[in-house]
């Protein structure tokens, strides 16, 4: 196969990621050096800082003395007799000196330097035990459609940014914002220009000006304003006031602008990362029209008493009076002036994307948290604020961002919405997370010595994997930076114990020590710990959003290796397969793919509340406020006739994503936006190259309905398929079953890849001297997590209802028992099929119904170390054709048994620090590992290996066979999506119940049997956690100070006259008397379309855009809005009177509809302020003003507007440019 299609940059599947493992290591020392840039497949990429702080060691020398291979060599085999828990192999690790002194990190994001953290670790052994239960179901799955991994191929995200010029010194200082001529101008176009209709969708009404008598009557507004305003802004607001507001009124009622001091609670809890809507897939980077939502809600289950996973957030709002937080800081004070704003906007960005975050959309939580807060137009000043946080972040992720710094990316009116978003960056995890050093906060260390009055919590996490250590270090994270609120509720932050069943850390990630030491001499692994992967080994790509980015090279150091995806696959005889053979099995393979992708299931994708996309790339905020919040628009359009309901308005159009091609590294599918296969089976077999049976024409298909209830019909009864060929179509099944640890049958066919579209960016890579190392790193740094290894829990006796009711009671097997207020279980979902540990109450049945549906495979590794490299040393990967029993066989279903056996060989030496290989064992050839041979397994694989380099290879001097599924702990090695799937199994297995909450690779539906995605669920897990104890994020209201707001004057200027703070609180007491008795001035009414050409195109848009599509051209999905609205316009000119006349005759009645609720309104307004004047009256006669405003001079007003200065720059001082 060709280089080009060989070489692919992807990621998904931890490949050879059987277990999700690491282990534990020996002590390990802080070494200096200069940074290595990797230049050849040799070099090791390290991150480092400029102060060169590299990994901690993560190996130490082995006692073992190198066993030759020459004569009877012994085969040091880890079998299941082997006490692989004795202290001398691995739980001797001690703790070295860590140097945390350096406030410098690796600066391989090339923004600034950073802070830095190291870890240190510990090493145990792997136990075995128990057997793998028989599966006598036959489910129907994928059949002989066979799928297989998803492509990323695109380059790292390099911000190639120009300096352009420097803001004032004086201006900066101000904290303002400049509006320009130009913008001045964008916003009086703004007033008086409608907008255009978007492909027919139905727009928020509020301030579309959509015929010449709307346009008259703002400038008849715009007339009336009293003088000519300063700028835009404030033209715009007259605009308002005159269209909204009666003279009487403003007269009368002198409510405060700062509104009412008051926090609304917004509770969006639990959530199984829905995030990922926020990363968009690696085709379409972040373009504004992302095509899909990769958290889209999944339909629910069958299960009808179960609960939603991810709830809908239906926000409850209620309003208590609260102290609104004060903040002393300088408006803009975090966005640096020495680099133009459009760089800073690019640096802002890349921060979002390298986040999993849209930078030009909300969140859905975010959507959520602020829909009751803030306009459609205010969104793009928002992303703004966000993005700035979560630049902050990524230039100097080994130090926390403070709530300071962080507000000090928004103006002052902005000031708790920057807090705000600070607050649901920190909980969700994507700001502040992994082994990050507190600048800002000292823990008291322990709370008797702070407070003997004050309770203390205590959070159990169950499990010492990936996701186990995320989710207690994130715990404790969050305790430290909300200490005060705990503090505000009597009690200290929470203490953190996680239980560990093994004798060591890191689960299915699995770093074993090897007894062999190289006989070649490395630099690089002298005197170090040397081991080989067990479980997850492989980092699927760094850019794009991969928190195991941060803790790698950001926070830890930790050195790693990319590979090369450039694959050899090698047939029975020994020799490479030919290249264009190989191109055409793949092409099949593929088509098959692309044919099964209809059967996908389609979830509704989420919303997409976008900002201006120009403005965010340029660093502009909006110039105006809008007049409405998204949910006041949302709701009055609604309301329209035809219009459709909130739930789905600005809802992108759902895209298929069609699979292209597979990924050798981690055997996932490679997807793209498209259409599934158009063409004739037979007729598609002959444009790919195959030769079409005698008989076949070019008519011939495969039905797809009837196949998947149907057995032995596949696309290859329409053209030629030799055995031999049967033999390489099978390497890639393998290789999906490799991604999926199961049989191809064992999958859902709608389900099977419900994880695409998430994948990350970049190299695959290794950790050298182990993945382990990122666990011990996150036990060790910055300070040790109580973790206490060997406690196997018997039962779990939890509280199902409250969180108050009563602490959780957890048993271990010798009897110790544990008390929590919270339990966090991460324990792996075969356990939880096992039905080992008991749970009190029993779980409810729609958890079991789930633990149950779920898939759980099996993926063995076969590792083979060796004295010398007989194997191409610069080739990472190379694959191996295995026969079925029957050589000859042209019949599928003979090739199932042993094409996964041995099929793929990895080249682990320049992590391993000897020459190692790792043989892959994929779906049954997993499972039948379990009952295999040590001694037979190791005499195969040597068969194999002289059929492919010569009769002179060796048998291995140490050989270790993983059996995951015999492994108590685990009982096999990640999720995967079974017939009986429900597409929100992922989602329900992650929710609550009671004081127990649940964390591991097997509850988030996104990036599912991976290492990175079980530590996200720990994340997702604290953040639930922590809203349990300390309830929801409150919302300020108003949360975006309106401009004339006399807090917001309280925040620019320097001093104020008291007499003017009393007169502020005296208004804000009349304003709550008002509402109290009248409630909020009635709102305009909304103007619906009085235009019949518009009600034609919205109700003929679906029409047009099918006549579109018929007359597309070659290779277009789909058609372009302007070509829609072409053909409407043509549909309209063409149509009849009599066809026209029920859009005009609607148009008319919308017109005299607007008529009388405007006429209704603004008698409703009329009798509001008459109320209001009384009720002010009366009231100012009761309780007199305390300052006689008449008294006060025009000097004590409010200070002189200043012209806003635009921001310029946003990037910290780094002193010197770096490329």
């Amino acid at each position: 196969m060709s280089p080009a299609l060989r070489f692919r940059r992807s990621a998904k599947r931890d490949a050879a990621e059987g277990p999700t493992r690491p282990k534990r290591g020996a002590s390990r020392s802080v070494s200096r050096r200069q940074p290595v840039t990797p230049k050849s497949s040799h070099q090791i990429s390290t991150s480092h800082s400029p102060n060169e702080l590299i990994a901690p060691d993560l190996s130490r020398q082995s006692s073992s003395s190198n066993l030759s291979s020459e004569v009877a060599p012994e085969i040091v085999v880890w079998t299941e007799d082997m006490d692989l828990d004795s202290p001398s192999q691995d739980d001797s690790d001690v703790l070295s000196d860590l140097d945390m002194s350096s406030d410098e990190a690796p600066d391989f994001y090339g923004l600034s330097r950073q802070a830095d953290e190291e870890s240190d670790e510990d090493d145990e052994a792997f136990e075995e035990g128990g057997e793998v239960p028989e599966d006598d179901d036959e489910p129907i799955g994928l059949g002989d459609a066979f799928l297989g991994e998803v492509d990323v191929a695109s380059e790292s995200v390099n911000a190639t940014l120009r300096k352009t010029h420097e803001a004032s010194e004086d201006e900066a200082a101000l904290g303002d914002v400049d509006e320009d001529s130009e913008d001045d101008d964008e916003v009086l176009r703004d007033v008086n220009e409608a907008p255009e209709e978007d492909d027919g969708d139905i727009k928020d009404t509020d301030g579309m000006l959509e015929d010449a008598n709307e346009v008259s009557e703002v400038n008849s507004a715009l007339e009336d304003a009293d003088g000519a305003p300063e700028d835009a802004d404030q033209a715009l607001q007259d605009v308002e006031e005159a269209l909204e507001v009666t003279n009487e009124a403003k007269d009368v009622l002198a409510v405060p602008a700062g509104g009412e001091a008051v926090r609304s609670v917004s509770s969006p809890s639990a959530l199984t990362e829905l995030s990922e809507l926020s990363s968009l897939s690696s085709n379409v980077s972040s373009k504004a029209t992302t095509p899909f939502d990769a958290d889209a809600s999944r339909g629910t289950s069958a299960d009808q008493s179960a609960p939603r996973a991810v709830p809908v957030h239906q926000t409850s709002f209620y309003q208590n009076e609260v102290e609104r937080l004060t903040f002393n800081v300088r408006p803009k004070a975090s966005i640096p002036r020495n680099i133009s704003s459009q760089r800073y906007a690019a640096e802002c960005i890349w921060a979002a994307e390298s986040s999993r975050l849209n930078p030009f959309a909300l969140h859905p939580e975010e959507y959520l948290l602020f829909r009751h807060h803030i306009s459609h137009a205010q969104v793009t000043t928002y992303l703004n604020i966000r993005n700035g946080i979560l630049r902050q972040w990524m230039t100097r992720p080994s130090v926390n961002v403070t709530r300071q710094a962080a507000i000090g990316c928004a103006n002052a009116r902005w000031f708790d919405a920057a807090s705000v978003c600070y607050d649901w960056l920190v909980r969700r995890g994507y700001i502040n997370f992994g082994c990050v050093q507190f600048a800002d906060s000292k823990k008291a260390p322990n709370g008797d010595q702070q407070d003997a009055q004050r309770k203390r919590r205590t959070i159990v996490v169950l499990g010492a994997g990936i996701s186990g250590l995320g989710c207690a270090r994130q715990l404790e994270g969050l305790g430290t930076q909300y200490a005060s609120q705990f503090h505000d509720q009597g009690e200290d932050p929470p203490r953190v114990i996680v239980l560990e069943g093994r004798s060591r850390v890191g689960g299915r990630v699995y770093s074993r020590e090897l007894k062999t030491q190289s006989s070649e001499k490395n630099p690089q692994f002298e005197g170090k710990r040397l081991s080989a992967e067990m479980g997850g080994m492989i980092i699927t790509g760094f850019d794009r959003g991969n928190p195991i980015n941060i803790l790698v090279r950001a926070q830890l150091g930790i050195p790693y290796h990319a590979l090369t995806a450039d694959t050899t696959i090698y047939d029975n005889n020994g020799k490479p397969v030919d290249m264009v053979r190989d191109l055409l099995v793949e092409k099949l393979y593929n088509d098959c793919l692309d044919r099964v992708s209809e059967f996908k299931h389609k979830s509704q994708p989420s919303k997409l509340i976008e900002g201006k996309r120009d403005l965010i790339e340029d660093g502009r905020d909006a110039p105006g406020d809008g007049s409405k919040t998204i949910m006041q628009a949302e709701e009055a359009t609604a309301a329209l006739p035809h219009a459709p309901p909130v739930s789905l308005q600005s809802v992108p159009e759902h895209v298929n994503m069609v699979p292209v091609s597979s990924d050798k590294v981690t055997g996932r599918v490679h997807t793209q936006p498209g259409v599934p296969a158009t063409l004739k089976a037979s007729e598609k077999a002959k444009l790919m190259g195959w030769d079409a049976k005698a008989g076949s024409t070019d008519s011939d298909n495969v039905d797809l309905n009837d196949a998947v209830n149907q057995e032995g019909l596949h696309s290859a009864q329409f053209w030629t398929m030799q055995y031999r060929n049967f033999r390489l179509f099978n390497w890639h099944v393998a290789n999906l079953e490799y991604s999926n640890a199961t049989n191809l049958h064992r999958l859902s066919l709608p389900l099977w890849d419900i994880d695409a579209g998430n994948e990350w960016e970049g190299h695959h890579t290794m950790i050298v001297g182990g993945y382990q190392s990122v666990a011990r790193g996150l036990v060790h740094c910055p300070e040790p997590l109580d973790v206490r290894t060997n406690f196997p829990v018997k039962s779990i006796k939890y509280r199902a209802e409250a969180l108050n009711n009563g602490p959780a009671i957890i048993e271990c097997e010798d009897g110790t028992v544990v008390e929590a207020d919270t339990v966090v279980c991460t324990i792996p979902l075969g356990v939880l099929k096992q039905n080992s540990i008991t749970f009190d109450p029993p779980l409810p049945t729609w958890k079991t119904g789930v633990v149950g549906r779920l898939g759980f495979g099996i993926l063995n590794k076969v590792v083979l170390i060796y004295d010398k490299i007989f194997w191409e040393p610069d080739r990472h990967i190379f694959g191996v054709l295995r026969d079925p029993p029957n050589r000859h066989s042209t019949n599928q279903k003979d090739y199932g048994v042993n094409r996964g056996r041995f099929f793929q060989w990895f080249n682990v030496s320049n992590t391993t620090g000897v020459p190692c290989l790792i043989a892959l064992m994929a779906g049954d050839a997993g499972f039948e590992t379990e009952h295999s041979s040590n001694d037979i397994l190791v005499a195969e694989a040597t068969e194999i290996l002289r059929g492919v380099f010569g009769s002179d290879v060796p048998y291995p001097v140490e050989a270790m066979v993983t059996r995951w599924g015999s492994d108590r702990f685990a009982r096999g090695s990640y999720s995967s999506a079974s017939p009986e799937m429900q597409p929100d199994d992922y989602d329900v297995m992650a929710r609550p119940i009671g004081n127990l909450f649940f964390a591991g690779e097997h509850t988030i539906g996104t990036h599912p049997a991976t290492v990175h995605g079980a530590y996200m669920s720990g994340l997702r897990a604290a953040s639930e956690v922590l809203e349990a104890m300390l309830g929801p994020i409150e919302v300020p209201t108003p949360l975006v100070l309106p401009k004339d707001s006399l807090l917001l004057q309280k925040r620019q200027e320097s001093a104020k006259d008291p007499r003017k703070a009393l007169l502020e609180a005296y208004e804000l007491e009349v304003w709550h008397h008002l509402q109290s008795h009248i409630g909020h001035r009635p709102v305009r009414p909304s103007k619906p379309p009085g235009n019949a050409y518009m009600l034609f195109s919205r109700d003929k848009f679906e029409e047009a855009r099918k006549l579109c599509e018929e007359n597309r051209k070659p290779g277009r999905t789909k058609s372009a809005p302007n070509e829609v609205r072409v053909m409407t316009s043509k549909m309209w000119k063409n149509a009849s009177p009599d066809e026209r006349k029920p859009y005009e005759d609607q148009a008319t009645e919308n017109k005299k509809a607007y008529a009388e609720a405007l006429l209704r309104h603004t008698e409703e307004s009329e009798k509001w302020d008459r109320q209001a004047i009384a009720l002010r009256a009366a009231y100012e006669k009761e309780n007199p003003k305390p300052v006689d405003d008449e008294k006060l001079t025009p000097d004590e007003g409010p200070g002189p507007k200043h012209r806003r200065v635009r921001p310029v720059s946003y990037a910290e001082d780094r002193g010197e440019d770096r490329n």
